[in-house]
């Protein structure tokens, strides 16, 4: 049967065919080039997290009591007590630890006068502190702020705190509306 082609393949015999060896350590060459792995980069730009952490935040809000609009005027409330904090004048500090120490000393706040409070080298707080004496139990201290005008409550030696506004001695000074008793 010679000549036929049966359709098939075929081998051809006695010719060695050689096929390359896969790449090793071993026998590789620096002027092959290395195959490597196509690294998948993940970028996250700036904007999408602070997109992703937006998104986080509301959502927790959202589950809060109050909600979002309670947890923004949190937010409200402790920017307006820093820039307070930053912008009061630091006599009003100096003003509230004179008198609790006068207090402190003989039971009763000073009634001083404004010669008194200039010749008393304790009571050197300075101008922009304004005193509203109301007994000597109570007074009320003033001061501006970058926000207006804040007023500070000292009642039996302890500093009840600050509220916004230009606020006179209260009425009832056991239950001193607006300031809160302070935390013990």
């Amino acid at each position: 049967m010679q000549g036929q082609d049966n359709g098939g393949y075929f081998v051809r015999l006695g010719a060695a065919t050689k096929e390359p060896a896969p790449p090793s350590y071993e026998s590789y060459e620096p002027d092959e080039p290395r195959h490597r792995k196509r690294r998948v980069r993940f970028k996250l730009r700036p904007l999408t997290l602070i997109g992703l952490l937006l998104v986080g935040w509301l959502a927790w809000a959202a589950t809060t009591p109050g909600g979002v609009k309670e947890r923004l005027h949190d937010i409200s409330k402790k920017l307006q007590n820093v820039v307070d904090d930053a912008t009061t004048d630091p006599g009003l500090k100096r003003a509230a630890t004179f008198y609790n120490e006068q207090y402190a000393r003989s039971g009763s706040y000073p009634n001083l006068s404004e010669q008194d409070m200039r010749d008393d080298p304790d009571a050197g707080w300075g101008v922009g502190v304004t005193v509203d004496y109301c007994n000597q139990n109570a007074i009320v201290l003033q001061s501006l702020t970058g926000s207006g005008t804040i007023s500070r409550l000292l009642l039996d030696g302890e500093d009840y705190g600050d509220v916004h506004g230009e606020v006179g001695c209260p009425s009832n000074l056991s239950n001193p509306l607006p300031w809160k008793a302070p935390a013990k």
